[in-house]
């Protein structure tokens, strides 16, 4: 498929950048942002969320000349200047009778793929098991990244004449069932929510806390029980780890250590983010992975071990190696592992018959997002390596249209 530039065709939803960028210009903010959205209808999230200067800022024609066009925050202008102007509801918009669809998981695959089969006339009902639809964007971004208020806007937009079921644990949800309220077709969007075990010694100790888990309940507002002050070793090297950092040194009178196995070079956290946290005072430690917490009943120090780096693994990065007789103890107050999640992969196999790879992800055709289970589309981190928000979105626009192709074909 041809693009009409080099930022559109780089960009994973393919928005048409040079269109919007011109109805910028002429203070057309209205109809620039309809332009995105009809590629993209998370316009304002993903005007904060993606790095700038990479993607479609990168491939941008004026890059060599020093100075590309500021994508991302035009983008970003256009929702916060033309949000008034988007088309009402879409209860117009008829379903003909059309089969239904089931949409799991609320995140920006998941409402993406339901604003885009709704506006086409497709019936859906979203499965949410958490009480808020939005997924991470609601509880796993902070607010000094993610304006609340412009993700609130958005779920409602994208969730307008779609119906929406929280609170529905997972364990209720399979495809026999699903298939016995009438539904043609499910779209799994359930991102990497479960918590990664942690087998270290002292994992149990109090002041050990999940990093996924301890952003979630700061968007909420529950601080009991949350880090105020003193010593806080961070464990991990991506942007989850970062964001816990930075919110920790904001908000906090906390000393915030983040301790990662390779180097920063191979950090798998946006260079943006690492800046960001050490301008707030955050230190780093690299060559540093965790061996054991100690304290009595509550943590008192980490213990970790230097590292070395090896040969290239399978993620295509120097291996870490520990280095003999090389541990060593810092004292702490808290111990936060933000070392990502991963899928419930026994959910996956015992509800909808989906076996789920090695490294917890669900394989789908890249063309469709169609599983092994025919009538099972999926999309978003349960298929990719967890990445950026318009990632996701594109998977979601995607798929609504490779699942309207399947319904047309299975009638």
């Amino acid at each position: 498929m041809c693009y009409d530039a080099p930022c559109e065709a780089a960009c994973p939803a393919h928005v048409a950048v040079s269109t919007f960028a011109r109805r910028i210009r002429f203070q057309d903010f209205g109809g620039a942002l309809r332009k995105i959205v009809s590629a993209n209808v998370f316009a304002g999230t993903c005007g904060s969320t993606c790095p700038k200067g990479m993607l479609c800022e990168e491939a941008c024609v004026l890059r060599p000349a020093g100075r590309p066009i500021l994508i991302r925050d035009i983008q970003r202008s256009a929702f916060l200047f033309g949000r008034s102007d988007l088309p009402g509801r879409l209860a117009d918009v008829a379903t003909d009778g059309a089969r239904k669809v089931a949409v799991v998981g609320s995140g920006p695959a998941g409402l993406a793929c339901a604003y885009y089969l709704r506006s086409a006339g497709t019936p859906v009902t979203v499965f949410e098991r958490d009480s808020l639809a939005g997924g991470m964007l609601a509880r796993g971004i902070p607010a000094y990244r993610l304006d609340p208020d412009v993700v609130r806007a958005e779920i409602e937009f994208a969730t307008r004449d779609v119906e929406v079921k929280t609170d529905v644990p997972a364990e209720q949800i399979t495809l026999d069932g699903l298939e016995k309220e009438g539904f043609a077709a499910v779209f799994l969007a359930t991102g990497l929510w479960k918590t990664v075990p942690i087998t270290i010694e002292g994992s149990d100790l109090e002041g050990v806390l999940d990093g996924t888990r301890l952003l979630e309940r700061l968007a909420r507002r529950e601080r009991a029980g949350l880090p105020r002050r003193g010593r806080v070793a961070v464990v991990g090297g991506g942007n989850t780890a970062c964001d816990v950092a930075v919110c920790l040194a904001r908000d906090t009178d906390c000393e915030v250590t983040v301790y990662y196995r390779r180097t920063r070079a191979e950090m798998p956290a946006f260079p943006r983010e690492v800046n960001e946290a050490l301008a707030e005072g955050v230190r780093f430690e690299f060559l540093a992975a965790p061996v054991a917490v100690e304290g009595k009943t509550r943590v008192e120090r980490l213990v970790l071990r230097r590292m070395k780096l090896g040969k290239p693994d399978a993620s295509g990065r120097p291996r870490p190696v520990p280095v003999e007789r090389s541990d060593f103890a810092v004292p702490c107050d808290y111990v936060i592992f933000a070392t990502g999640g991963t899928a419930d992969t026994d959910w996956l196999r015992r509800s909808f018959g989906i076996e789920a790879g090695k490294d917890a992800r669900v394989a789908v055709n890249p063309e469709t997002f169609q599983t092994s289970v025919p009538v099972v589309f999926a999309g978003g981190d349960l298929v990719r390596p967890q990445g950026l928000v318009v990632e996701a979105v594109a998977d979601g626009r995607r798929a609504a249209a490779a699942i309207r192709d399947y319904l047309g074909a299975a009638k």
